[in-house]
């Protein structure tokens, strides 16, 4: 694999083993390493697709998309790539066992967000003091939003990938939201943000309807679904969004 420090950081679930190899960066892999491990087969993403070439000299190529952005239900998409990831690897017994998890988790989440206060809800990873990455209709986020029958606040322009940088003051559209930061900001990076005058004055800021959570990949489709499902429900529960 790729950049495994970032995935460690970014990434977390599934956790990596010790027999992963380090292959540099994934816009451009080690290929004498690669080619020294002699794999059976290279899984890639088609945003990789110039590195085909050389890459099919040392083993054939499996191209996955877990995410699919703009269709409809991310999370059947996801499901159905890693299934068919699966089973071009053998491994469709695996594959049942970690769509149930997910399963699992999805239900979990729903329950414990059972009182939750239907209050909407932001989802944002903050940038700096200034900035914030807002997930909005298209996202991963967004789907796991819709199993729990929370509504997105965000209702303004995203990306192809779900999702728009924006001033923390463009939040000021849903004074009733209750906004869920996600990633591992600095405390200085969201106090700094959070004590700006014009944020400040927000209502989920001046009344603390703010929770955290750590990093969650914000693409790649099932295993993100799963962490992202298990955080943002214990979070906005032990926030108080139950009372």
């Amino acid at each position: 694999m790729p950049e495994l420090e970032r995935y460690s950081e970014l990434v977390v679930e599934p956790a990596l083993t010790s027999g992963i190899r380090e292959l540099g960066l994934r816009s451009e892999p080690n290929l004498e390493l690669i080619y020294r491990l002699k794999p059976e087969l290279v899984v890639m993403n088609g945003d990789l697709a110039p590195m085909q070439e050389p890459l099919s000299t040392i083993a054939p190529i499996c191209f996955f998309d877990p995410d699919h952005f703009g269709e409809a239900d991310h999370l059947v998409q996801a499901r159905h790539a890693l299934s068919d990831l699966a089973g071009q690897l053998g491994a469709s017994s695996a594959f049942e066992r970690f769509a149930q998890s997910v399963d699992g988790e999805l239900a979990a989440g729903k329950q414990r967000l059972a009182r939750y206060d239907r209050r909407p809800l932001y989802v944002a990873t903050v940038i700096d003091g200034r900035r914030m990455l807002v997930f909005g209709r298209n996202s991963l986020f967004q789907s796991v939003l819709d199993h729990f029958g929370i509504e997105n606040a965000w209702s303004g322009p995203v990306s192809r990938y779900g999702h728009v940088t924006a001033s923390a003051d463009r939040l000021s559209g849903r004074p009733d939201a209750r906004l869920l930061c996600v990633g591992d900001t600095s405390y200085d990076k969201l106090k700094s943000l959070l004590e700006a005058p014009v944020i400040a004055s927000l209502p989920f800021v001046k009344q603390n309807r703010i929770v955290r959570i750590p990093d969650v990949l914000f693409y790649g489709g099932l295993p993100p679904v799963r962490r992202f499902a298990r955080l943002a429900s214990l979070a906005l529960r032990a926030g108080g969004a139950d009372e």
